[in-house]
């Protein structure tokens, strides 16, 4: 059994706010099992697992704090796709959400995960005429734009656009998977919304940044089967098509923007988050190849002080630089090492 360790060092570079309730991150061989430690010490462990190294290609997906790691772990010299700089722009026809300025594409929940591995195995192939029409926000030519439902803001000109736009993406997330040894995948809400026409969810909410999709899909909250259904399917593609990868699963801290159910926007985050933290451990105990990394726990342990001063959702640099710290004490394998 652990001892309190009254000489636990803080991880990371930016300093925690005194009042903080988690000072120190350590990565130990066995976690710390009791609360006395973890109050008088203000501790936090993470169980040292080796899971990748500087060799590895890291492919991440899934909500913005999937986007946070993806260059916090760049900025390390870590090899972190898929490869969405490399997608051909043609802004004049096409927009990919933030494209080139921010190489990442967010996924917010595990359904549009699991039907990003799936077309990528040819269980699931986009049917052209399977379209929203959006308003022009950018090349103002009075007529709608065209919208894929299942990717967060893609819009052209015309279905070819689209259908090319789309094909580019493709062919970056294809090649992510294909050469990836480490998977980072980070789910967000449990709050979807159901293609009428299709049966498929849609990526974002309704009428995200003046996108379409509030006429096209009906909400529905997701159950905690169907998000361990869709996480399972997700890493039985990932074992088929990569034997041997590392797989990582991380619920996003970042809160709703608002919710499209019933209760208070606090009770329905909380039911959202808890829904896919359950599934996700759920997850790693079914497959010895799945590990688990507190990321949420790590902020919501010093919330409010995790989130920036401006929103009370988005992340704080400082917890940022703490949880990746966290991350490689526990997981990096150094050169050299057996």
């Amino acid at each position: 059994m652990l001892n309190d360790d009254d000489n636990a060092e803080p991880i990371g570079n930016d300093p925690a706010p005194k009042d903080a309730r988690i000072q120190k991150i350590q990565a130990r061989d066995v976690p710390n099992p009791r609360w006395s430690t973890h109050h008088n010490n203000k501790l936090l462990t993470v169980v040292k697992k080796p899971i990748f190294g500087q060799s590895d290609k890291i492919f991440t997906i899934g909500s913005c704090f999937a986007e946070r790691i993806r260059v916090a772990l760049t900025a390390e010299g870590l090899d972190v796709g898929p490869p969405m700089q490399n997608v051909p722009m043609a802004h004049d026809r096409y927009r990919i959400d933030r494209l080139p300025a921010r190489p990442h594409s967010d996924y917010f929940n595990t359904f549009t995960i699991r039907q990003e591995f799936e077309r990528h195995v040819g269980e699931w192939s986009r049917d052209p005429e399977d379209y929203w029409l959006a308003k022009d926000q950018y090349w103002e030519t009075g007529q709608p734009v065209y919208q894929d439902p299942y990717r967060r803001l893609i819009l052209a000109r015309s279905p070819q656009d689209l259908l090319e736009a789309n094909e580019h993406v493709d062919r970056a997330i294809d090649q992510g998977i294909r050469e990836a040894s480490v998977f980072f995948l980070t789910m967000g809400m449990a709050e979807v919304f159901r293609n009428k026409r299709t049966g498929k969810i849609a990526c974002q909410k309704p009428g995200y940044s003046g996108g379409s999709g509030a006429d096209e899909t009906d909400f529905y909250m997701s159950t905690y089967e169907e998000n361990l259904e869709n996480m399972s399917r997700v890493v039985d593609i990932i074992n088929m098509v990569r034997p041997g990868a590392r797989i990582v699963v991380t619920v996003s801290p970042v809160g709703l923007g608002r919710t499209f159910g019933d209760d208070d926007i606090i009770v329905a985050n909380t039911e959202s988050k808890s829904i896919l933290r359950v599934a996700l451990g759920a997850l790693a105990r079914k497959y010895d190849n799945v590990t688990y990394f507190p990321s949420y726990e790590i902020v919501m342990a010093n919330a409010p002080l995790s989130f920036r001063e401006d929103d009370g959702r988005h992340v704080a640099n400082w917890v940022v630089s703490r949880i990746v710290s966290a991350f490689k004490a526990a997981h990096f394998i150094q050169e050299g090492s057996p």
